[in-house]
């Protein structure tokens, strides 16, 4: 069966490994039933890009301490955020390494989709989790500049790929449908800025959902941190890691972090949005 639509997840912090995303694969497979098979699906990772160092530190230094499993979370989460940010603008760095690895995934994506007819681009929806929340609005400002990039994968043109054909198109996300961002820091990068402002809408049919957790201290609402365009992103309180195990555990504390993706609330709205964007 032609697929027809792509689905893009990103990870958040804390040493995630690969098939982060099956629990939510899984659901959304559960979910959308015979649609599903229309569906092309990637998931980035780009804590890849900087892991190996972490474990080298992090082997070092257990021997020494208690409370591996937090000081872990702490040590692989906290250097992610730092390590991605740093040196953008050079060609070797950890953000651009992250984002080749996003590119990499929508060039997977864009190849694994039916054609569509007329030159018009295949809907695609992406689902990021907290340091990945971060790592995709970089991704996205970088490729919304009118001209070469100052910093990122954008900053020198691919001369395989021809500015403003398909593919580059893709790959600039102006076909994203539906951005769901669950646990969102991002304010813990840009808060001490004068002037905060989201990238700008992809296309006029675009819709930003950012779900959030009030118990979740690295979760945050987004619409009050912006000062021009804010109406760009719909905050949707949840009660991440929900049901009778979830809310006795940690859907009432800031462990409730790790728990969005295997929760309802935030599948619903990527099961609704993949049933129409493979609709006939």
């Amino acid at each position: 069966m032609a697929r027809t639509a792509g689905l893009l997840t990103l990870h958040g912090m804390g040493g995630e490994k690969r098939g982060y995303a099956d629990d939510l694969l899984r659901d959304l497979a559960d979910a959308l039933d015979d649609a599903w098979a229309r569906v092309a699906v990637e998931s980035v990772h780009y804590q890849a890009a900087i892991q190996g160092r972490q474990e080298d530190i992090f082997a070092a230094m257990a021997p020494l301490v208690d409370w591996h499993a937090l000081r872990r979370f702490f040590l692989y989460g906290f250097s992610d955020a730092v390590t991605l940010e740093h040196r953008a603008d050079e060609p070797g760095s950890p953000y651009h390494a992250a984002q080749r690895r996003v590119r990499r995934s929508l060039d997977r994506l864009f190849d694994a989709l039916e054609p569509a007819p007329g030159g018009a681009l295949r809907p695609l929806v992406v689902v990021a989790h907290s340091l990945g929340c971060q790592v995709l609005s970089n991704y996205l400002w970088d490729a919304q500049k009118p001209g070469p990039a100052s910093r990122g994968v954008f900053a020198v043109d691919d001369p395989g790929v021809p500015r403003g054909s398909p593919r580059d198109r893709f790959r600039r996300l102006e076909s994203l449908r539906l951005l769901v961002t669950t646990g969102c820091n991002i304010p813990l990068f840009v808060a001490g800025r004068s002037r905060i402002v989201p990238f700008a809408r992809p296309n006029p049919g675009f819709e930003w959902l950012n779900l959030y957790d009030e118990d979740d201290v690295l979760g945050w609402p987004l619409r009050p941190l912006y000062d021009e365009r804010a109406d760009i992103v719909t905050d949707v309180r949840v009660n991440a890691g929900g049901g009778l195990l979830g809310t006795l555990t940690s859907a009432w504390n800031p462990f409730s972090h790790g728990n969005y993706w295997t929760d309802r609330e935030v599948q619903r709205p990527l099961v609704d949005a993949l049933r129409e964007a493979v609709a006939p």
